[in-house]
């Protein structure tokens, strides 16, 4: 399977919709069922679990289903480029913003996303940004302003936690924007098994440096989560995310699930009885706004 700067929208169909809702409402529970967990679990050893889980489940997946894991030598190295930004950079920088901010928050910061791609598109790819962009890009920016003048106003603010989100927004914008422009020949559950492997990797390695004075075997609560984590939210759902954003122009494949930062904030409200501000709803809007805004003139070209 190839990826193209030649696809668009047009190619989605009655099942990639349906993956494209599957994406949506696991990544968003997904950001309340972390929060629980990193707030009585190391973060980096969590992640470790949940990626190696994820890697075996799609890799037993695969041979079952006779998909082949082989990347041609001449395509490791793009696939090593895919993995850092799209899973390692990323996930790094949002377990750690997790900590710091309520679970919505940092669904909301996470899904600046999109403008972010848009952006490397524009730098990396020499694609054009138009007024529209710039808009998006604007409110995007207000929004996450709004959330840092609050955290900063707060006596137990983590402004430290948005930088973190943001920036981790930011790495998979990049990591985003370079999947829609490259051309890789392995299919997607090929592709997601390695950016797995890579993760688990980097995370073990992490752990064993800086979390290994804090082990604990998972309580029956916390190691449900870390399979819903494993299982659902990487085994299943980046498939199907990757499966998409090879479709998909580089900002509608991340507009597609625009949704998630809502799921994300109504889920730590209902979930872990999580404080929505003024602020959160104003900046949650923004965030929605800019993703209409981006998305508009993607699909105007196509």
């Amino acid at each position: 399977m190839s990826t193209n700067a030649a696809s668009t929208s047009s190619d989605i169909n009655s099942l990639d919709l349906l993956l494209i809702l599957l994406v949506t409402v696991s990544w968003g529970l997904n950001y309340p069922i972390m929060k629980f967990v990193v707030t009585s679990y190391p973060p980096l050893t969590f992640r470790a679990f949940t990626f190696t889980i994820g890697c075996v489940l799609l890799g037993a997946y695969a041979l079952r289903s006779g998909e082949s894991l082989h990347v041609p030598m001449s395509e490791r190295w793009l696939a090593f480029k895919l993995g850092m930004p799209n899973m390692v950079l990323w996930h790094l920088g949002l377990i750690y913003g997790m900590t710091l901010l309520n679970s919505g928050r940092a669904a909301i910061v996470g899904y600046t996303m999109p403008v972010w791609a848009l952006l490397a598109s524009v730098l990396m790819f020499k694609n054009t940004l138009t007024l529209r962009g710039m808009m998006g890009v604007f409110c995007s920016l207000l929004a996450t302003f709004l959330l840092a003048r609050d955290e900063m106003s707060n006596f137990a603010g983590q402004p430290l936690g948005l930088v973190c989100t943001l920036a981790a927004a930011m790495a998979w914008g990049v990591g985003n924007a370079m999947m829609k422009n490259c051309k890789i020949s392995i299919s997607s559950i090929t592709l997601t098994f390695w950016m797995l492997m890579l993760a688990a990797i980097c995370f073990i390695f992490l752990a064993l440096v800086f979390e290994q004075d804090r082990w604990a075997w998972p309580t029956w609560i916390q190691f449900a989560a870390i399979l819903y984590a494993g299982g659902v939210t990487f085994a299943i759902s980046y498939v199907a995310w990757f499966r998409v954003a090879r479709k998909l122009t580089p900002v509608a494949s991340g507009l597609s699930i625009m949704l998630v930062p809502m799921i994300g904030l109504i889920g730590g409200y209902w979930m872990l009885n999580e404080v929505v501000a003024v602020a959160d709803i104003t900046a949650l809007l923004l965030i929605l706004l800019a993703m209409a805004i981006v998305l508009i003139p993607g699909r105007k070209v196509t």
